[in-house]
């Protein structure tokens, strides 16, 4: 008798619908995925992923209307996506969404801005570094040091990069939160990431 008054258990919610359109990259270090697995989150949980360059790794999430949802591999089968697919899909489905970056210039390093926190998943943007090429004398130095900072400049002004390394730092110890990346410099070679072993 009694139990006819007891709650019923809350319901799960439902999964939103999801689209491959929603799909998109983000950046993350690798202690990201070291945090989900300590927890032990079982890998069919984790987001789909990849590596970068170095500490950095790009995850996957479905960009829903009020928040992002990580895209575990079961998730991106379920949009009809493959795994092969899933990286050229996710990037293409971000250059349409990034807004145009603005670049700011300080002792030859620049920064670069969106307004929309996805700096750093700039990196990803093969066209923007291609367009850089032409303009600088070496090669194209980046750090990403939190999710909303990404700085660049070029390899053969060594100010500039005594520069990038400081600013970089500087922004990384902003706030020792989740949206910290890396320190670490990279260096744009054949179309790819790759680390800066430079001094």
């Amino acid at each position: 008798m009694f139990g006819l008054f007891k709650k019923k258990a809350p319901a799960q919610a439902a999964l939103p619908a999801l689209r491959a359109d929603q799909l998109q990259p983000r950046l993350k270090h690798i202690n990201f995925l070291r945090a989900l697995q300590a927890a032990g989150v079982p890998p069919e949980q984790q987001p789909s992923h990849a590596p970068l360059c170095g500490e950095l790794i790009v995850t996957y999430a479905f960009d829903l209307p009020d928040s992002f949802m990580m895209a575990t591999p079961k998730l991106v089968e379920s949009v009809a996506v493959s795994a092969t697919a899933l990286p050229g899909i996710a990037r293409a489905n971000l250059e349409r969404a990034l807004p145009q970056p603005k670049f700011f210039a300080k002792d030859g390093c620049k920064v670069a801005v969106t307004g929309e926190d996805l700096e750093a998943t700039l990196l990803l943007v093969d066209g923007l570094w291609d367009a850089m090429a032409s303009q600088v004398r070496g090669d194209i130095l980046v750090s990403a040091p939190r999710r909303d900072r990404i700085l660049m400049c070029d390899s053969a002004d060594p100010n500039a990069v005594v520069t990038l390394r400081e600013q970089a730092q500087q922004f990384f110890d902003e706030h020792n939160d989740a949206h910290r990346l890396s320190t670490q410099v990279m260096v744009r070679r054949s179309g790819s990431w790759a680390l800066f072993d430079g001094q």
